[in-house]
């Protein structure tokens, strides 16, 4: 899935995968995952992976992407939508500038790099 994709191109690129896993298992994590971090939190996990980041993307998916959306915005952390329209709290956030949307890949790595460069400003 997703998960997976994000954790191989990071780990690709050379980068420290960290796996917040919903279940107490660390070795359900995916083979890109260089640290497991296994909560026994289900979907209690999505606070972590939220706080924890520097900039939240959401892709299409179900209710729990929507909690992540919903977590980010009222934790307000920069968030971009990748071909996903959780609806009108979401259009409602844009206006702060922390919620942008994002039609490719490539879109969204460059808000995510916009967002990076605002924070060490």
């Amino acid at each position: 899935g997703v998960m997976e994709a994000a954790s191989r191109g990071a780990h690709q690129a050379g980068g420290l995968v960290v796996g917040v896993l919903p279940g107490a298992n660390p070795d359900e994590a995916s083979p890109y995952v260089h640290l497991a971090l296994a909560t026994a939190l289900a979907d209690g996990r999505n606070l972590i992976n939220v706080l924890s980041s520097d900039v939240v993307v959401a892709c299409p998916g179900g209710a729990g992407t929507l909690s992540e959306v919903a977590l980010a915005i009222k934790n307000q952390r920069p968030l971009v939508l990748l071909r996903f329209d959780p609806g009108p709290i979401a259009a409602e956030a844009e206006k702060t500038g922390l919620v942008v949307r994002a039609n490719s890949p490539a879109q969204a790595a460059d808000q995510i790099h916009k967002f990076l460069l605002r924070k060490t400003l």
